[in-house]
């Protein structure tokens, strides 16, 4: 595929603003506020009215992939990514004013840090994605996790009294149940949790279960979506991409009840859609050998290979009851990849995801104003090869705190390469 064709289709790169397809203006390249010249500086687009302004990208982890965020406390944000393989040990930054600086922290806890999040009571959570089955109990499983009555300061656990309930006639006990979503409380004290089921091994479904006493004891609650009752009417997921099944989900609270909950669909593990290889390459920021990409064993160490063609759509369902019933999920029209993550601000609701092709390259941001049903068009803030794993947190009015990684090449094995960035976007 022609890389100008490619980049425009994906949008938000500063080849396609000079080329006139993408509508972009770039700030003077003023300082920082450190007074060093940054090399990803601020950017102002703008989406069908919205003026968005991407300030520029700090670099503020070497070595890890994976990032995750969590508000806490005050002006309190938590940066975990794992410093290893996926599913290795974590590593965490942390800072005291909304992500402007920085300072290294003990990760203290395991798993994904997914479900970090801090209660209206004020004690921080942190519950682990794993849970296991209880022999002799059908249905029950154990959860573990972690507490904090400072802010993050002290952390104490892995507690492992924690209990999960989902239907054994349903919800087979012998597949993982995971807490691969995040949490968010309602006013009157309950969490929901948007978790992921395993309904075959290469299959998966996305429910939400509930908490009544401050994430000790969960019961499901819904099923979400699942390939059985995705609603694609117009054929959006058939491109040819084999689909996982909805899942990493992402759940927002509205008000009064109303959810948005956004899912991923790809499964870009078996028989991904590649571009046509070439014995040269223009730009190893957007190009992989044969032998750097996962599992690369049928591919030549020679051919190099740029991003494919768009990955299948990310998927979308509404809930009106407190996640009680939900829509059946569609595919949304532009947004794709994996991971989604969302984060809301005066009516402004801010979506994220990665993996725009494969190999995976690119992360980008959308935004809507009318709850999810319709979303701007995308901006894509990181144009690098990339797990596809963002996250984002609101930090201000109409302002976010967003994150991505940088990780050439493919399997994820060159540890020196890869980094962690961070930047405010900011929506007017």
């Amino acid at each position: 595929m022609d890389r100008r064709t490619f980049l425009a289709g994906m949008g938000g790169s500063a080849l396609t603003a000079r080329l006139g397809q993408t509508a972009f203006s770039a700030a003077s390249p003023a300082d920082s506020s450190t007074g060093v010249a940054s090399a990803y500086p601020e950017r102002v687009f703008e989406r069908e009215g919205v003026r968005v302004t991407l300030g520029e990208i700090r670099v503020v982890m070497r070595g890890p992939m994976f990032p995750t965020l969590a508000r806490l406390g005050g002006d309190t944000v938590m940066l975990h990514a794992h410093a290893v393989e996926e599913g290795g040990p974590l590593a965490a930054i942390r800072s005291e004013d909304l992500g402007a600086t920085w300072k290294k922290a003990d990760a203290a806890i395991t798993g994904m840090a997914l479900n970090t999040f801090r209660l209206a009571s004020g004690k921080c959570v942190s519950i682990h994605y794993e849970t296991q089955p209880i022999e002799g109990k059908p249905g029950w499983r154990a959860t573990k996790r972690w507490e904090s009555t400072d802010n993050w300061k002290t952390v104490q656990g892995p507690l492992a009294d924690g209990l999960l309930y989902v239907p054994p006639d349903t919800h087979k006990a012998d597949r993982p149940k995971w807490f691969h979503g995040n949490t968010v409380e309602f006013p009157n004290g309950d969490l929901l949790a948007a978790m992921q089921d395993f309904r075959t091994p290469s299959e998966f479904s996305t429910f939400v279960s509930i908490s009544k006493d401050k994430g000790l004891t969960w019961e499901f609650l819904a099923d979400v979506g699942s390939l059985q009752n995705l609603d694609d009417s117009e054929g959006l997921t058939k491109t040819g991409w084999t689909l996982w099944g909805p899942c990493e989900p992402n759940i927002v609270h509205l008000g009064e009840g109303r959810l948005v909950c956004i899912m991923r669909l790809v499964n870009d593990d078996s028989n991904p859609l590649m571009a046509k290889p070439s014995d040269t390459y223009r730009d190893l920021s957007y190009t992989v050998s044969g032998d750097g990409i996962h599992p690369g064993d049928a591919l030549s160490p020679h051919a190099y290979y740029t991003p494919g063609p768009p990955s299948a759509p990310l998927a979308i369902a509404y809930s009106r009851d407190f996640g009680k019933t939900w829509t059946r999920p569609t595919p949304m029209g532009q947004a794709r990849g994996c991971f989604p993550r969302m984060a809301q601000s005066e009516g402004v609701l801010a979506l994220t995801y990665g993996g725009l092709a494969y190999p995976r390259w690119g992360n980008c941001i959308a935004f809507s104003a009318d709850a999810g049903k319709t979303w701007t068009g995308e901006i894509n803030f990181a144009p690098f090869l990339t797990t596809g794993y963002t996250d984002i947190l609101a930090v201000g009015p109409k302002k976010f705190l967003c994150v991505f990684d940088c990780t050439p090449p493919q399997p994820w094995k060159d540890h020196a390469a890869h980094w962690v960035g961070a930047l405010d976007v900011t929506v007017s």
